[in-house]
């Protein structure tokens, strides 16, 4: 009976070790993933701008066929209903100011080359934004627009590699003050004023750091004016938006506008895990537009060999656990032999 007993554990623990074995093979296939990149092309036939810093956040991802904000981005009252051309470049404009303002950190960073070229590689399923930060060439301060990109699944399998040309604002550096205003504008509220606050507050940021807080309230007709440096990257947030209100900021190189709009329902938003995990073959649907903010986005799909994510870990542990128990399967089995 005992030596019995022996050979049936032993059979146990072979067939365990065969098992742990071939999952192991099967993890390493199923974290095969596409890999896609987006490559910034920052450079005119005017000037090729080296050095220039870009920072992308991966800022939500698709949920039951809709957009939503996810991770530090999802607290935020930013609706993503809206995709149109104009209402996704405020959506980008919007998002780069919250992640600059609250220091969100960056899922990756970099700065262009000599060829006026940055590359972000690794890039699965979902919503990402890439933002830059102004650099002077000669007298010439150039102002990069952010740019919204959703990357999807793909049919097909093909990895995508992505090329886009930001859309590049330019302002002479002269030292010399500018008049500045921003201003509050309430909208889709006409049937329910008494959801308005009778007052809000505005801080304003030059260079990322607080310059000033002020009140905007019906006595001054929700604006305020203030006179500083041109040479100084100006920018404001709203510091609590009323409940039931989005928020949007817009802004060219002296104006601020924060919009909030009135919805009867909160933005539906999910928050999840920003760790970017190995989700199968991919492809990109490119969310800003030539017409939106002048960025030009194109993609190149090719063929590549799969390349493993984030569960590679498993792989190892697991064979070397079906290693194991197969060896004690057969210790067991010889020990038994011998003892016959």
């Amino acid at each position: 009976m005992h030596m019995k007993a022996c050979r049936r554990f032993g059979a146990v623990f072979g067939i365990v070790g065969v098992i742990l074995w071939l999952m192991a093979g099967l993890l390493s296939v199923s974290a095969d993933s596409a890999v896609n990149s987006l490559t910034l092309i920052c450079k005119t036939e005017e000037v090729t701008l080296t050095g220039m810093h870009w920072d992308l956040y991966r800022v939500g991802s698709r949920k039951g066929g809709n957009l939503v904000l996810e991770g530090d981005f999802a607290k935020y009252p930013v609706s993503l209903e809206d995709m149109s051309s104009s209402a996704i470049t405020e959506v980008a404009e919007t998002l780069e100011n919250y992640a600059v303002l609250d220091k969100i950190p960056a899922l990756a960073k970099g700065e262009t080359g000599k060829d006026g070229l940055l590359k972000f590689d690794d890039l699965n399923t979902g919503l990402y934004m890439v933002c830059g930060k102004n650099i002077q060439v000669g007298d010439t301060i150039y102002i990069p627009s952010a740019i919204l990109v959703e990357i999807m699944k793909s049919e097909d399998g093909k990895n995508v590699e992505l090329e886009a040309y930001p859309k590049l604002s330019t302002k002479v550096a002269s030292g010399e003050n500018s008049k500045y205003a921003v201003k509050k504008i309430w909208e889709n509220d006409e049937n329910a004023l008494e959801k308005r606050a009778a007052s809000i507050s505005v801080e304003i940021y030059g260079d990322e750091k607080l310059y000033e807080t002020v009140t905007l309230d019906e006595s001054n007709d929700w604006t305020y004016l203030w006179t500083a440096e041109s040479n100084i990257d100006w920018r404001v947030k709203e510091v609590k938006v009323p409940e039931n209100y989005t928020v949007v900021y817009r802004s060219n190189e002296k104006q601020f506008a924060i919009v909030n709009t009135y919805s009867d329902k909160t933005p539906t938003q999910t928050t999840i895990s920003t760790t970017v995990t190995s989700d199968g073959s991919t492809r990109p649907t490119v969310i800003n537009t030539n017409s939106a903010n002048g960025s030009n986005v194109s993609n190149n799909t090719n063929t590549k060999l799969p390349q493993t994510g984030l569960l590679w870990w498993p792989v190892p542990v697991m064979a070397c656990g079906g290693v194991i128990f197969i060896t004690v399967g057969v210790r067991l089995k010889s020990g038994n032999k011998r003892d016959n």
